[in-house]
């Protein structure tokens, strides 16, 4: 069975910034990981993504720059933000063939933590989409 989803509003999507989270998004190829789960798992140097389509779950494991299939943390957002941008084709292929979700929205998953093994665990069917803005991010009023 296919996990379902929650659409909401973007502006019911605000999370701070201590809450781990992920955001996916199928027509960039993307997805955004945010600081929090970096502190969660430790800071590590590099991570390891383990995909999981019986379950429909998404692990990340930190790791060394120079292990087997480890993504190094770098670039302007981790080095500025302590956030990630990473674009896989072949993993967001994997993820849309094995749940129907619709490709034009977001998905914001939150991250469990595994304390014994200090892995963040996303599993799809908590996720939430949502639409995309066309003219940018919306911007916070003024009080």
């Amino acid at each position: 069975m296919k996990p379902q989803y929650r659409k909401v509003g973007s502006s019911e999507i605000i999370y701070d910034r201590d809450c781990p989270y992920m955001d996916i998004q199928y027509e960039s190829g993307r997805m955004f990981i945010s600081s929090a789960v970096f502190r969660l798992i430790g800071e590590p140097t590099a991570i390891r993504f383990h995909w999981n389509p019986t379950t429909c779950t998404l692990v990340i494991e930190p790791t060394s720059t120079g292990a087997p299939d480890s993504v190094p943390l770098i670039g302007y957002t981790y080095a500025r933000h302590k956030s990630f941008f990473i674009g896989s084709l072949t993993l967001m292929h994997g993820i849309w063939t094995a749940i129907d979700w619709d490709k034009s929205l977001r998905y914001r998953i939150v991250a469990k933590y595994n304390v014994p093994n200090n892995i963040a665990i996303f599993e799809l069917d908590g996720a939430v989409a949502f639409e995309i803005p066309r003219k940018g991010r919306p911007r916070k009023t003024k009080l």
